[in-house]
């Protein structure tokens, strides 16, 4: 007589001998014939990744943090201190690949760690708040045992899911179920995917809205003011950018903005990370770059 499938699932969830996107796939089957929709939708999303996933749409256990450095060529990683009500922030990193991924990304890790870059906007904010000539690249050092920590947790949720099928009667014969069995399935509160925190938030796939900057004209502050109020920047922080534009040298092409800009730039993304601009730190730092480079002339 075939072994039930639910008994399948948590002999292979109890065992960190077998690979997790070959549990993940069992649980699949377990959860396609039980109609478990939710269950089935965060199981793909871990097979496949968190396609344009945010902080909202991601379980908790996929958000890491990071150590911040710089990527000195000489010397190689070096620490870089930001404020810190925005160093919480930036030091987040959403962890949206595969559990595949998750495997190559631990076994591929050379001293223990690996290296998360931050999107190009953010890497421009960050770099124009350096005091350097040259400003250095930005990025995150996460261990990997942080990694492998994500990979126990989805092992760990599995066990806990089948568990929960046994103890419902939900064993089903061989790889079938039966149409009790799919009911019970259905409407059983123990089962629930709220009942197991921290599995899933929204994983449909998100959106990116593409601010447009094209209305700022080169040269024209008040062309960059009005932009910046229709973003909620407030008049007393527009007039105090005003006054660090007029400080500043204008910037060259691959160089960061000016001091008393790049303070300004970094105040504003730090206001926006502790809520006092209506507006995403990652949302910031490109809307702050894009403004000020067109403004600049440089993109």
């Amino acid at each position: 007589m075939a072994q039930p499938i639910v008994i399948q699932l948590q002999e292979l969830a109890s065992s960190s001998d077998h690979d997790v996107s070959d549990l993940l796939r069992k649980a699949l089957m377990v959860a396609t014939k039980l109609n478990l929709s939710e269950f089935r939708r965060w199981i793909l999303a871990e097979l496949n990744g968190y396609a344009g996933a945010t902080h909202q749409s991601l379980p908790d256990y996929r958000l890491v943090h990071g150590d911040l450095r710089v990527q000195n060529p000489f010397h190689g990683l070096q620490p870089f201190l930001v404020p810190q009500d925005l160093h919480e922030t930036i030091t987040q990193v959403h962890v949206t690949e595969s559990v595949a991924s998750i495997q190559q990304l631990i076994e591929g890790s050379q001293k223990g760690h690996l290296v998360f870059y931050f999107s190009p906007e953010q890497e421009r904010v960050l770099m124009s708040m350096q005091d350097g000539f040259a400003p250095l690249r930005p990025l995150r050092v996460i261990g990997a045992n942080k990694l492998m920590a994500i990979l126990h947790t989805v092992r760990t949720r599995i066990l806990e899911w089948s568990l929960s099928l046994e103890a419902e009667g939900i064993l089903g014969d061989g790889l079938s179920f039966s149409a009790s069995e799919k009911q019970a399935a259905m409407h059983s509160q123990n089962i629930r995917i709220e009942n197991f925190q921290g599995i899933l938030g929204n994983v449909e796939s998100g959106s990116v809205t593409q601010t447009n900057t094209q209305h700022v004209t080169a040269s024209d502050f008040s062309s960059l003011a009005r932009y910046l109020a229709d973003q909620g920047v407030e008049d007393a922080e527009i007039r105090e950018l005003e006054q660090a534009v007029r400080n500043d040298a204008e910037p060259h092409p691959g160089k960061g903005f000016g001091p008393q800009v790049s303070a300004w730039v970094g105040k504003m993304v730090a206001l926006a990370a502790s809520g006092g601009w209506e507006i995403s730190v990652a949302t910031a730092g490109g809307v702050l770059a894009s403004a000020l480079s067109k403004f600049y002339g440089l993109g």
